[in-house]
């Protein structure tokens, strides 16, 4: 471990974070999906930070949609399905961080272990897949002809018995089904890994986009237990350099360094969802210094998404759509900025074919 730097100030760590997300510099697609997935909900936001980080749509052969942070659908690169899946799970005792306690308390109150209750559903879900994709009523209809009935708890919100969304989600982290499509579920391909090395990889990515960071932001981002984060960081502990920041000590790839140090410029303006990855950081008060600002981006429902001018945080926007046009509300922080061709490829990434902007 080199000597530790000094104190790194909040501009300084963000712009790193610019560059690890590729919002400096346009990419190619998967290299930006790669860095650490990209979410793909609310609908259409996975288009909007696509369009941000390159020009080139990915190649479907290449890309794959699976239940995976936070039980969210996510972009993922095929071929490292299972650092965003598999990895994220953690020992059995410790499932509670992935299924709340209210779901893991009906299955206890109904004879099952967290374990037993999921494997339950992994069986049901293989057997309900074997023939092929279900969109998400069939797949539902399918589990509860497969489930008994002290698995399939009442939904007020849906007024019908179903799997808590806790253990059917978790079938992504579990290797069980990947998402063809949006709200459409497919037993995931067999594939070979070695799991140390995913989960080696997945912390490597963590601290690549959102470092300086620690275990316990990685297991917010993640939403896995603590615990298994912290086990994530020893796997690549020889890797890791120590730093200081205004939220304490952190920790970022040695081979990171440099980036750090002297983080690249970011060059133009981008128009990024509520959702982004990068908006999506575990550190919110780095990303936000003003408190009443941060309670603004991050409403319990209705994010607005963020607008970028050479990775600084300059305005917020929505998008309200009315037949093929999307108006855009921005507003802005500071002295607006040109936004250039930017809310014409927003407009197209959410499915429109014109636009028009309304200022605050």
């Amino acid at each position: 471990m080199l000597a530790a730097m000094a104190e790194i100030a909040d501009e300084q760590v963000l712009a790193f974070r610019v560059a690890g997300h590729h919002l400096g510099r346009r990419t190619d697609a998967l290299t930006a999906i790669g860095a650490c997935g990209i979410q793909q909900s609310p609908p259409g936001w996975a288009e909007v930070a696509l369009r941000a980080r390159t020009n080139e749509d990915p190649d479907p052969g290449r890309v794959v949609m699976v239940n995976a942070m936070r039980g969210a659908p996510y972009l993922v690169p095929r071929a490292d399905v299972a650092v965003f899946t598999r990895a994220l799970m953690p020992a059995e005792e410790d499932l509670r961080a992935i299924i709340n306690s209210r779901e893991t308390k009906e299955a206890r109150e109904a004879g099952y272990t967290p374990r037993e209750a999921l494997d339950a559903v992994a069986a049901a879900a293989r057997e309900a897949l074997a023939d092929g994709p279900l969109g998400r009523d069939d797949f539902h209809q399918a589990l509860r002809e497969r489930l008994p009935d002290d698995l399939l708890p009442w939904c007020a919100n849906c007024a019908s018995h179903h799997v808590r969304p806790g253990f059917w989600r978790t079938l992504g982290p579990l290797g069980v089904t990947t998402m063809p499509e949006r709200a459409t579920w497919e037993l995931a391909e067999p594939v070979e890994f070695d799991l140390d090395r995913a989960r080696a990889e997945l912390a490597r990515r963590f601290l690549r986009c959102y470092g300086p960071g620690n275990h316990t932001e990685l297991a917010r981002w993640a939403q896995t237990a603590p615990k298994h984060a912290k086990a994530l960081f020893e796997l690549i502990a020889d890797e890791l350099d120590q730093v200081e920041t205004r939220a304490g000590r952190r920790w970022i790839l040695a081979a990171d360094r440099k980036r750090l140090e002297r983080p690249p410029k970011a060059s133009g303006v981008r128009m990024l969802g509520g959702f982004d990855p990068y908006v999506s950081q575990p550190d919110r008060e780095t990303l936000v210094g003003d408190a009443k600002l941060r309670k603004r981006m991050f409403p319990a429902v209705g994010r607005p998404g963020v607008i970028l001018d050479h990775g600084r945080l300059a305005g917020l926007w929505r998008g309200r759509k009315s037949g093929e046009t999307l108006a855009i509300e921005l507003e802005w922080l500071g002295d607006p900025v040109e936004l250039g061709r930017e809310p014409a490829v927003v407009a197209t990434a959410r499915g429109c074919k014109d636009h028009h902007l309304v200022e605050d």
